[in-house]
């Protein structure tokens, strides 16, 4: 099961067509080719800094280099979709929801079907209440079982 969160765009209020579905998690490509990845995305300013920091990386030619390089793809592999995310929360779109499912198409069925926003909470969720009564002490007066003077 993936997570999909759903942005809908500026102005518009309720479920609509213009949504966009957004992959939560790692992505392959974005490991391979990360500044390609984000080029791609719309995220140029850190495909600008991520090119540079694989140029130097590889300029470098020793292995700390190469695993410099490889770094910078899992990190952009990893925080790619987050990056996304908050280009489009600052260009106006609405995280209106989040969905779990197999694929795109199914993630799409819950969310026009409305059972994303319907769905109970999950049980985890719930805040965690003490016990009622009061809390025990845990110095307690009287004889335990390293206590020499009760022998």
């Amino acid at each position: 099961m993936r997570r999909y969160r759903i942005f809908e765009p500026p102005g518009v209020s309720g479920r609509t067509e213009g949504a966009l579905l957004l992959r939560d998690g790692f992505r392959f490509w974005a490991l391979v080719l990360p500044s390609l990845w984000l080029l791609r995305h719309g995220l140029f300013g850190w495909a600008l800094a991520t090119f540079a920091a694989q140029a130097l990386a590889g300029a470098a030619g020793t292995p700390l280099g190469a695993l410099l390089g490889l770094s910078i793809g899992l990190l952009a592999a990893l925080e790619g979709p987050s990056l996304r995310a908050r280009r489009l929360r600052r260009r106006g779109w609405r995280e209106a929801d989040a969905v779990w499912a197999r694929d795109r198409r199914d993630a799409e069925l819950l969310y026009f079907a409305g059972a994303a926003a319907d769905a109970p909470d999950a049980p985890w969720a719930e805040a965690v209440r003490p016990p009622a009564g009061p809390a025990p002490s845990p110095l307690r007066p009287g004889p335990s079982l390293f206590d020499l003077r009760s022998a």
